[in-house]
């Protein structure tokens, strides 16, 4: 366990783990290999949209802070994510501004009046998350709270 940063020697390369915030959960570390200049994100980074698991302690409004001070904070040129193809900086930066856009986008709408349902539904259309996804049932409702 650590608080903000720890380092392991495995073959006599050093790995490190940083917290750097909340975004999937309460507890996400981005795992730093400073030699290959690589970076595991875990589910930091998970295929096309991000899945906010609000009861294990994530947030969708710190998410983009997180992503933001490991981006930041370390040289890093490949980036493995927790599910999807291996990328660049760029294409976790471009992670990063859809994990924004969607929520400017679900907060406007919740903003406007829109229901739980109305939300459920613009994700299926515009993201392409199933009706019974644990996206849905996992970070929809959490949207409704945490972007009141």
């Amino acid at each position: 366990m650590f608080t903000d940063e720890t380092s392991v020697f495995l073959g006599g390369k050093e790995v490190r783990a940083h917290f750097f915030g909340r975004g999937h959960t309460g507890g996400d570390a981005v795992i730093y290999f400073p030699l290959p200049k690589v970076i595991h994100t875990g589910d930091l980074m998970s295929n096309v949209t991000p899945l906010v698991d609000y009861k294990g302690g994530g947030s969708i409004v710190e998410w983009t802070k997180t992503l933001d001070n490991a981006m930041q904070s370390l040289d890093f040129d490949t980036v493995i994510p927790g599910h999807g193809a291996v990328t660049n900086k760029a294409g976790l930066q471009a992670y990063r501004d859809r994990v924004q856009k969607i929520r400017e986008q679900v907060s406007q709408q919740i903003h406007e009046g829109k229901t739980q349902a109305d939300i459920a539904k613009f994700m299926e259309t515009e993201y392409s998350w199933a009706p019974n996804s644990l996206q849905q049932m996992l970070s929809v409702p959490g949207f409704m709270t945490e972007l009141k």
